[in-house]
């Protein structure tokens, strides 16, 4: 068996032909441009999205939600431990405090009650994660929470497109939520993101963050002759070049999600043959998936060896994230009386098996089989 890698960036051909033609057509580079505007339109026939910016990274766009609050130096931002670092490092630039909340053992995700527990006088902004691309089950009523307390709800949906809770897609509930085109993702353009801003009071204020603090925005949509400095802001604009990538992939985005599930769904058949105490499966199928990640939660700590072992089978699987309250930077923002022990049991324990839309279920079965071989020992 040939190495199986844990992931392969989703090329083709309908990509390549798209990128072929918009590098024959020598229109400029930079955007934006025909595809920046083809990819709007489908995520807005898709998904209802009126307010979207296509920005050169998920990380982009959690940085123009932490301008965009205004945040102080008493402010704090509600987030879990279990999450990768650009999503704290976001907000921490700006010098509010962080303020990390547990997450639940079935899901890696907070439950409703730890992120109320975390909420204070100073709680400016939650921030929930989509993880592997899962909705919690309480999403309406942390919004109507979020709401009531007056406090910005942020989706951090990097992994989430073509994910619903209940029939509504996420990225549709927070003030704004941010997505990513990374090429770890179900469809990318190499590196990319995109920032969906459902709070209308902001939207006029996000074109003058996105474009680097002008409202070259007003001179665009013909409201004035000459462009100024207004805000803060940076160069948060996806070329031209990396849409033309991305456009064929929003549209065939069903049949690559299908593809998706295919997969999963064989790991899942495989595994419940013979699941027992050594490890369980994170599927949360509650509402439609996009079938990103697959996870499993070892019950004891024996993840090196298992790694060790799929190794020697040239198999790739990977840990997720390393917890930011354990991280040398993010101790500083560590409060000992919250309790993290969830995300202390947890970190030990997670392990993400390949999932890729060009992983052959022959491959799937024999991961599957190795395992078994494993866990039976």
């Amino acid at each position: 068996m040939k190495e199986i890698k844990f992931n392969i960036p989703l090329n083709e051909a309908y990509s390549r032909k798209n990128v072929s033609n918009f590098l024959r057509s020598k229109k400029p580079l930079h955007g934006p441009g025909k595809n920046i505007l083809k990819i709007k339109k489908q995520l807005k026939k898709i998904f209802g999205f009126k307010m979207v910016h296509l920005t050169n990274s998920c990380t982009s766009a959690l940085e123009m939600c932490a301008l965009m609050l205004n945040l102080k130096k008493n402010d704090e931002i509600i987030l879990p431990s279990f999450s990768f670092v650009t999503t704290a490092s976001s907000f921490a630039r700006t010098g509010c405090k962080l303020r990390y909340c547990d997450i639940d053992k079935s899901n890696l995700m907070p439950s409703f009650n730890q992120i109320k527990k975390c909420v204070n006088k100073n709680t400016k902004a939650i921030v929930i994660i989509h993880y592997q691309g899962y909705s919690v089950d309480y999403l309406d009523h942390l919004k109507d929470y979020c709401n009531k307390k007056k406090i910005f709800l942020i989706e951090d949906a990097a992994q989430a497109l073509g994910s619903y809770f209940k029939k509504i897609p996420l990225g549709s509930f927070g003030d704004f939520a941010c997505f990513s085109f990374h090429e770890t993702k179900n469809i990318h353009s190499g590196v990319g993101g995109m920032l969906v801003v459902n709070n209308k009071k902001y939207i006029r204020r996000s074109h003058f963050v996105f474009d680097k603090g002008t409202d070259r925005y007003l001179v665009k949509i013909n409201r004035q002759k000459y462009y100024y400095w207004v805000d803060i802001g940076s160069s948060f604009l996806l070329t031209e070049f990396s849409a033309s990538y991305l456009y064929p992939q929003i549209v065939n985005l069903k049949k690559i999600i299908k593809i998706r599930s295919i997969i999963y769904k064989r790991y899942i058949y495989n595994l419940n043959k013979w699941l027992d105490d050594e490890f369980i499966i994170t599927n949360n199928f509650i509402y439609k998936y996009n079938f990103h990640a697959l996870v499993i939660i070892l019950k004891n700590k024996r993840r090196e060896n298992f790694f060790k072992y799929l190794k020697k089978y040239r198999v790739n699987a990977v840990i997720s994230y390393m917890p930011l309250h354990k991280s040398k930077f993010g101790k500083q923002f560590f409060n000992h009386k919250n309790n993290l022990s969830n995300t202390n049991f947890l970190n030990e324990r997670i392990v993400r098996l390949p999932m890729h839309n060009y992983l052959t279920l022959k491959q799937v079965d024999f991961i599957c089989n190795k395992m078994k071989l494993f866990f039976k020992k």
